[in-house]
């Protein structure tokens, strides 16, 4: 288990980050739904950091790793956000956003990438589906990014004749 607990720290240390990414780049977009988005990955990146706290407090405790938390009310929140329209923002204040949101594309794929590696080097069952969930959730906000960079791809009629995703 103490790989686990190795593992975990990383994936703290990374979760950290996320948020704080999101916390920082909030004010710098200038669609409402991507501050909204932003806002809400900013809180489940916050929801994860306790989440793997609880999860290390517990190995360090000697105690089983249970990987229940959250749920439907997130997907709500999430079909929400899909469906709001963009701001009628100017062509080169959306390209400003798409930096900003290929950056946060990024941080969530490589969190994807990180549990999924994880989950195939842990033997322990539980410590397997844990890593598994995790990075359900991260393909989850990989999903939300993706489908904001799609709409202002097609707002502005951006064709890069390729798809970073």
């Amino acid at each position: 288990m103490s790989d686990l607990k190795s593992i975990l720290e990383i994936a703290l240390s990374f979760e950290k980050s996320g948020q704080e990414f999101y916390r920082n780049n909030m004010q710098r977009v200038n669609q409402s739904v991507a501050k909204k988005t932003f806002g809400y990955l900013m809180d489940m990146e916050a929801s994860h950091v306790k989440f793997i706290e609880g999860m290390i407090e517990a190995l360090e405790d000697n105690k089983k790793v249970d990987s229940a938390l959250q749920g439907e009310a997130e997907e709500i929140f999430v079909e929400r956000l899909e469906s709001q329209a963009l701001s009628n923002n100017s062509y080169s204040s959306d390209l400003a956003d798409l930096s900003i949101l290929r950056m946060a594309y990024l941080i969530e794929r490589d969190f994807v990438d990180y549990y999924e590696n994880a989950s195939e080097k842990v033997e322990d069952m539980s410590a397997k589906k844990l890593m598994v969930k995790l990075m359900n959730w991260e393909k989850g906000h990989v999903s939300l990014v993706r489908t904001l960079m799609e709409k202002i791809y097609e707002k502005n009629a951006i064709d890069l004749g390729f798809y970073p995703f």
